[in-house]
């Protein structure tokens, strides 16, 4: 209704994805740790877009040292067949980032370029592959962090990547094990798109107990995995070139076992 001079158009589109992941870590030394990560599988489009079947390939292979909190991470995927010929979606990628653990406090950065469609594997299940995503730096092979979203793209790549993503913070850590961390991140979406906020993050990880072996269930709890609880508050600027800049105030919560 804004646009008097273009006719109105509606569109519906499926699809279908079946995505089976295969993964696994292997350590290397006593303090390093490789990842790796590999998916194949199929998928049927439909509607007013590109239908027909399709089968489409991803990998990730990454390096995370314990002690450090460095980890380094490379992914690609690619539609390797479509019954629409001149259909084509890739990806390719990588991130290097700082982390200090619970324990420690200092500098944190993150810093991850993306080329055509970076989304891939399981978490295109549940994420929508268009559009302008929040961007949040997460730990090597964390499922249920948020990730960048993108529009497919058939161009082939270029060096000027076609996402990047920047994250720079200084954490501080409390009495009693929780971490404040102030922090800003910047990230580009295509030639006009940004989004640039600053804030705070509240972290807290915990011991989550666990039962007892079952030959020896008396034996008391057992500290298997860690509970991570954060809230980030922060103000954005918004931007994608074809619409007046937002400014809003967000106020995230995430909940995880790590």
């Amino acid at each position: 209704d804004a646009a008097v001079d273009l006719a109105g158009v509606t569109a519906v589109a499926q699809r279908v994805r079946v995505a089976p992941e295969l993964s696994g870590q292997w350590a290397v030394g006593a303090d390093a740790a490789l990842q790796g990560r590999l998916d194949l599988g199929g998928r049927w489009d439909g509607g007013d877009a590109e239908s027909g079947l399709g089968a489409e390939a991803g990998a990730t292979l990454g390096f995370a040292h314990v002690a450090t909190g460095l980890s380094v991470e490379a992914r690609g995927r690619a539609l390797v067949a479509h019954q629409t010929s001149a259909f084509r979606e890739w990806g390719a990628g990588f991130a290097v980032r700082l982390q200090p653990g619970r324990d420690q406090g200092g500098l944190s950065f993150s810093v991850e370029p993306t080329w055509g469609d970076g989304l891939g594997g399981a978490q295109s299940l549940w994420q929508a592959q268009a559009g302008f995503a929040p961007h949040q730096a997460a730990p090597l092979g964390d499922p249920t962090a948020p990730q960048v979203g993108a529009a497919p793209v058939a161009d082939m790549p270029g060096w000027t990547p076609d996402r990047l993503a920047l994250e720079l913070g200084w954490g501080v850590v409390l009495p009693g094990g929780a971490q404040v961390t102030p922090f800003g991140r910047w990230s580009r979406d295509g030639a006009s798109g940004y989004r640039l906020n600053a804030g705070t993050r509240w972290a807290l990880l915990g011991d989550a107990p666990d039962a007892g072996s079952r030959s020896n269930p008396g034996a008391g709890a057992r500290t298997a995995r860690h509970l991570r609880f954060a809230i980030d508050l922060f103000g954005e600027q918004v931007a994608n070139g074809l619409q007046p800049t937002e400014h809003r105030l967000g106020l995230q919560g995430t909940i995880g076992f790590r």
